[in-house]
């Protein structure tokens, strides 16, 4: 029992170190896996009965990524543009957009075929584990943009008006990620907070924002009404 509550303790620990990664230390991670020779072969691979791939690699709704170097400042991760009827997140690195599926099955039937030594087994359990880091850092970061957007819709429809904000906390966004997104990972207020920390988007019209700002409290709420006839003055 000891055992168990030990691994999973460093699992949390590693996971929770992965979140609060920098996009730049993230977009090196992901190269790395691109460059895997494991990651290439089973991409590669199709079963021979089906044709099928044993990896998918599928975009979140409404999601598109730089595919070349990207100009914005090392802290922003996405453009966020958003209409009445719709929304697009346009990610610093295409690959922040994506999520890697695996069929087990044929994954099973790959390794089975071919015949793979230990130190090779082991070499894929790794891989699969640098995989599902990925999906859950991509799939965290989705939800929380797509909860920020629900919210704080007409911020980003009047042109980054920060008087449009609403008072926000994580657990709102929290709570409305796991009501609305029935598979994949449960988001916390940790979780959220690790992924967002440092990091900022920007608006159609240009506008670079840090994602903790989109969570203001019914104070800074306050401040930025008193604000705004001194703003309007100038």
């Amino acid at each position: 029992m000891k055992d168990i509550n030990h691994k999973l303790l460093v699992k949390k620990i590693i996971l929770s170190r992965f979140l609060e990664m920098s996009l730049k230390k993230y977009e090196d991670y992901i190269e790395s896996l691109k460059t895997n020779s494991e990651f290439t072969k089973l991409t590669n691979w199709k079963c021979t009965k089906s044709n099928q791939d044993i990896i998918k690699i599928v975009n979140f709704p409404e999601t598109t990524g730089n595919s070349r170097n990207c100009k914005w400042p090392k802290n922003v991760l996405a453009e966020v543009t958003v209409n009445k009827d719709c929304y697009l997140i346009n990610y610093r690195n295409e690959w922040f957009s994506k999520k890697i599926d695996i069929d087990q099955i044929k994954l099973d039937r790959f390794l089975e075929n071919k015949k793979l030594i230990s130190e090779k087994k082991t070499s894929v359990r790794n891989l699969l584990a640098k995989i599902r880091l990925i999906n859950i850092r991509n799939s965290i970061t989705y939800k929380v943009l797509r909860g920020v957007i629900h919210f704080q819709k007409d911020f980003f429809i009047k042109n980054s008006d920060l008087f449009s904000l609403k008072v926000l906390s994580f657990s709102d966004v929290s709570k409305w990620t796991n009501d609305n997104f029935e598979n994949g990972v449960c988001i916390d207020n940790s979780r959220m907070s690790r992924v967002i920390n440092g990091k900022s988007i920007v608006t159609k019209d240009g506008h670079e924002i840090e994602l903790i700002k989109l969570f203001p409290s019914s104070r800074n709420i306050k401040k930025n009404i008193l604000k705004r006839p001194f703003t309007q003055n100038v």
